[in-house]
Formats: structure tokens, C-alpha cells, sequence
């Protein structure tokens, strides 16, 4: 299954970067607990903004978002492409919890982000080596 099929099936209570489970649905405004990530806009990135944040090199760019290579720099880039971006700089900074005692999370562990990931689809194995390609 690839990345656009698992974001259609993605649960509207389930954050699409990081897998936090609002336990509710979420929409445009809310912010991701975990990820620190606000729907509708944190995920809302053109392509130079991808180039200057987080990927400056357009052969790794294609690497990890092959489907943007055409897309002109003005462009705004597929919101599954975005969340790609931002979910590979969460874990390069080491999955941290942004509000963690806010939420009652005391002892955040890799293994918990591992478990998130795994809920939409991903592997933290993979997603750590891809995250090496993007810039702190």
C-alpha cells in the first residue's frame, strides 16, 4: 500500500504526521499534542519551502518525495508529501513529545513513537533512515 492510500484511510481522529490519537475528530486549527503540528497549516508547504527547510538538495527531494519533481517551486506540494516532510524532521529530532505533561505523559519513549507510527502505516526503522537525507 503506498503513502496517498494510507493517508486516505486514515482515521480523521488519528494525527497523520506523528499517529497521536485525538480521540476525537480533529480538523483545520487543531494542534497535534505530540508532533506540535497544526492541521491546515504547518501541513501546507510549497515546494521552496521544502527546499529551504528541510531539503536543499533536489536529488534527495527525489529520493524521498519522487512524485514532486515536476512540481514547479511555487507550488504548493500534495498534503501527503507535506506530512512526509514534517513526520521525517519529528523523528530526526528524536520523536519528542511537544506537550507531553499536558497530555499525562510522563515517560515518552521511542518505543511509544514506534507504536504511534506503526498505527498509520510506518516503520521507525525506515522513516529514521530517510530522515538522515533532511536537514536539522
Amino acid at each position: 500500500m503506498d503513502i496517498i492510500e494510507r493517508g486516505m484511510k486514515m482515521q480523521t481522529s488519528l494525527c497523520a504526521i506523528c499517529g497521536w490519537d485525538f480521540k476525537k475528530y480533529y480538523s483545520g486549527g487543531d494542534i497535534c499534542p505530540c508532533c506540535g503540528k497544526e492541521y491546515d497549516f504547518s501541513d501546507c508547504l510549497f515546494k521552496e519551502e521544502i527546499l529551504e527547510k528541510y531539503c536543499s538538495d533536489r536529488k534527495k527531494i527525489h529520493s524521498i518525495a519522487p512524485e514532486i519533481d515536476d512540481t514547479d517551486d511555487e507550488e504548493e506540494v500534495p498534503r501527503d508529501v507535506t506530512w512526509r516532510f514534517l513526520r521525517l524532521a519529528w523523528v530526526k529530532k528524536g520523536c519528542p513529545f511537544k506537550w507531553g505533561k499536558r497530555e499525562g505523559i510522563e515517560n515518552w519513549t521511542i518505543e511509544d513513537a514506534k507504536k504511534q507510527l506503526s498505527v498509520i502505516g510506518y516503520k521507525y526503522d525506515t522513516l529514521v533512515r530517510l530522515a538522515e537525507e533532511i536537514i536539522d
